[in-house]
């Protein structure tokens, strides 16, 4: 998966770019789950290793709620991989997971 952070002008704060790599989207349906189950549990493993507070351990808990709303789908076929997702964040959120994101 391929995250982006873009100040969107036209909106009141960020844009949250998600896109899926050629790799995960040529893997079969429940290869997809389970790689993608596992990078939610990664994302847990290192939010907990982190002291609250952290900018970078914030970044993670917004791409984990992310994901997490995101995994049944995924099980399920039913996002469309091929397709950029868009969500809208907060300027302060924003600055928490670009330092997620560069860091």
């Amino acid at each position: 998966m391929k995250i982006g952070v873009i100040d969107a002008p036209e909106s009141p704060g960020w844009e949250l770019q998600v896109t899926f790599t050629d790799d995960f989207k040529s893997a079969g349906l429940e290869d997809q789950g389970r790689i993608f189950q596992d990078y939610v549990q990664e994302l847990v493993t290192n939010i907990n290793a982190l002291p609250e507070g952290d900018r970078n351990r914030d970044g993670m808990a917004i791409v984990y709620q992310l994901c997490s709303e995101m995994l049944p789908y995924i099980r399920e076929g039913q996002v469309a991989l091929e397709e950029t997702m868009i969500v809208e964040i907060g300027q302060s959120q924003a600055v928490s997971i670009t330092d997620f994101l560069h860091g």
